[in-house]
């Protein structure tokens, strides 16, 4: 991989990581009070933006994988706790699962920055 090849990647790894912190405080806030339609839009927004930057490296490409499947069962956990009306024992499942996926991306991503910085 060229300098400016490894440019590219280290820009894209620190703005994902930064996306991702960003993304993992929201998802908390959605987890800890009741259905909001506004904060669920911007999560949505996240994980559309997050998509753009996992395209460009293809090392993450199963972590990201791992994120979209633990957000699709954490959103789904989430619905049936609003559509219930009380918070139902698989969420906080889903949310650790999902968090465990989100510090495993960033993890990569940390990797590929420092593996980018090591090539400078």
């Amino acid at each position: 991989m060229s300098a400016p090849q490894f440019r590219a990647a280290e820009t894209v790894a620190f703005q994902l990581v930064a996306l991702l912190e960003m993304y993992e405080e929201r998802v908390a806030k959605l987890s800890a009070i009741r259905f909001d339609p506004t904060l669920y839009a911007q999560v949505t927004r996240d994980i559309d933006s997050m998509r753009l930057y996992c395209a460009s490296l293809p090392i993450l490409s199963v972590p990201w994988v791992h994120l979209l499947i633990s957000h699709t069962e954490l959103v789904h956990s989430l619905f049936k706790c609003a559509n219930a009306g009380k918070v139902l024992p698989q969420v906080e499942k889903c949310r650790a699962a999902h968090l465990s996926a989100v510090r495993s991306l960033r993890e990569k991503c940390l990797y590929q920055f420092s593996r980018a910085d090591s090539a400078h």
